[in-house]
């Protein structure tokens, strides 16, 4: 007879509470709990879920700030003289690292759990961007944005996967959705920092460097990881990791933490009202099937097998069209409207210079020694226009919120992501100031908030054993299109700009629509 792994939860009365197996849970006569779903489902929404939401925001956020960061230091840093030859190397590199990030990381969230990851990638973060803000030169620069995106692949890959597995089915959605609101609440106050110091130029001697607008910015916009460090310093690790790894001191250690912090709000018998006191049965047979030990082929060859093939290649299509179209281009959105506010269209480029005869030499030979670096109203106006279109995305994020659990994350998910590449189709069809400006707005509100559903949505559509490396894998995915994103603008982008848009409307609508052949997972076992 095969063995299984089953482990008994009781409650304060010394009744079962909670018996599962490793990968099938099956219910007692008796009608106890039979899945870590419907035990996690009798916990009570208290207090350490909002601080939870707030940590991981928090978290989140940076990585908005970094996308939002390195577009506002391409026409920002004029200390560094960069030129059109060299521009994409930001992009690129943090793409790369974010790769490197999300495929190690991503691993590592299924072997050590999300919280250690989520911690040490934050910690990464920190100490590159106050690096980034001293850097002495461009390379060093672009080595830094690197590890920050290393860190930024950590918390991409663990930060959803652990604010989810603390949560029941009916809240999942909800919680998800208000921690990716703050990814849209960082970007807003990204923006406002930027319009507050990036457009007052002044240079501060500090050792060989000047301390000049854009690194002063980039340390401003440090705050909400600093402050995300210090509050999952004492967290526990993810619920739904500790039960599958069957660990009894640390399941009661995690509830502990959890009545708590939760009880620290109500009186002492909340602890009796939360339902359950965990405690292991003493005769737990360890499944021979399952242990800590599981190595990454383990993990692959599971996600070989129906029905995660063939959801893991329909997501990385998508999230591959996604950080193309969205991701990758929000990173050149100052760049676009920097080159609309200058008055050049896509159909007449430097239609303004009054000369109409220019070789494809000479425009190659003025953009190489181009100057992107901005100041002064122009920079205000187009971050002006940036602050608008994350202003916009809080009450659609909030819409979000409110119909993630109604329509669904699939429908919510496919919508946005089309219109957002339908956004930037019609900047290249009306190619105007005006249009490209409101264009720009709307995508940046929607951009953000399409992926609270899309993230959502991935992650329950992978079991617990699977899910970091399911996203990892998918992460590696999408950071791959997100680099050749960057290599597009790598061309100036006055010459080529039609092409360049219309690849990046095709990449966002078929990562809207290819997600139709995927189930949604509203208020559904994650498993």
């Amino acid at each position: 007879m095969e063995n299984t792994e089953r482990v008994t939860l009781k409650d304060q009365n010394n009744q079962t509470a909670l018996m599962y197996d490793s990968d099938t849970y099956s219910s007692d006569n008796d009608g106890s709990i039979s899945s870590i779903d419907e035990f996690v489902d009798t916990l009570t929404v208290g207090p350490f879920h909002y601080i939870i939401i707030l940590a991981c925001g928090l978290s989140y956020g940076g990585y908005a700030i970094s996308n939002q960061a390195i577009g506002l230091i391409l026409v920002t840093a004029c200390d560094l003289n960069i030129k059109t030859t060299t521009k994409g190397w930001l992009g690129i590199n943090f793409m790369i690292g974010l790769i490197i990030g999300s495929s190690l990381l991503g691993r590592l969230t299924d072997s050590y759990g999300r919280r250690k990851v989520l911690l040490i990638s934050i910690f990464i973060y920190i100490i590159g961007t106050l690096a980034s803000a001293l850097a002495y030169n461009y390379i060093m620069l672009a080595v830094m944005m690197a590890l920050i995106g290393i860190s930024c692949g950590g918390i991409g890959t663990s930060v959803h996967t652990y604010i989810l597995e603390f949560f029941p089915r009916s809240s999942r959605g909800t919680a998800g959705a208000c921690m990716s609101t703050c990814r849209i609440l960082a970007s807003a106050f990204s923006s406002v920092v930027a319009l507050a110091i990036l457009p007052h130029r002044f240079d501060l001697r500090l050792g060989s460097i000047y301390l000049t607008s854009w690194r002063v910015y980039l340390l401003v916009t440090m705050i909400p990881m600093l402050l995300s460090f210090g509050i999952l310093l004492f967290m526990p690790n993810s619920l739904r990791f500790v039960l599958t790894r069957q660990d009894r001191k640390q399941v009661t250690n995690v509830l502990e933490k959890i009545d708590r912090i939760n009880s620290c709000c109500r009186d002492n018998r909340y602890i009796k009202q939360q339902g359950y006191s965990i405690k292991l049965n003493d005769h737990v047979i360890f499944d021979k099937r399952y242990n800590n030990k599981n190595s990454f082929i383990s993990h692959f060859r599971k996600l070989m097998t129906p029905p995660w093939r063939k959801r893991l290649l329909i997501l990385s299509i998508t999230w591959l069209g996604y950080c193309i179209s969205d991701q990758g281009f929000t990173i050149w959105v100052p760049t676009v409207m920097s080159y609309y506010v200058k008055g050049n269209k896509c159909r007449y480029p430097y239609h303004h210079a009054g000369n109409n005869n220019f070789s494809m030499n000479s425009v190659h030979v003025m953009h190489t020694n181009y100057s992107h670096c901005y100041t002064g109203d122009k920079l205000s106006s187009v971050i002006m226009n940036i602050l608008i279109g994350n202003l916009l995305s809080i009450p659609i994020a909030i819409l979000a919120t409110l119909l993630i659990n109604r329509i669904g994350r699939k429908v919510l998910y496919c919508i946005m992501e089309s219109t957002c590449g339908l956004c930037i189709l019609l900047i290249m069809l009306i190619d105007t100031e005006l249009s490209t400006m409101m264009l720009l707005c709307v995508f940046l509100s929607l951009t953000t908030t399409t992926w609270i559903a899309g993230k959502i949505w991935t992650t329950e559509l992978f079991s617990t054993e699977i899910r970091g490396t399911a996203i990892g894998i998918l992460n590696v995915a999408g950071h791959t299109g997100a680099i050749l994103s960057m290599v597009l603008f790598i061309i100036p982008f006055g010459v080529n700009c039609m092409i360049i848009l219309l690849l990046f409307a095709i990449f966002g609508l078929l990562s809207g629509l290819i997600t139709l052949f995927l189930p949604d997972t509203t208020n559904s076992d994650i498993r």
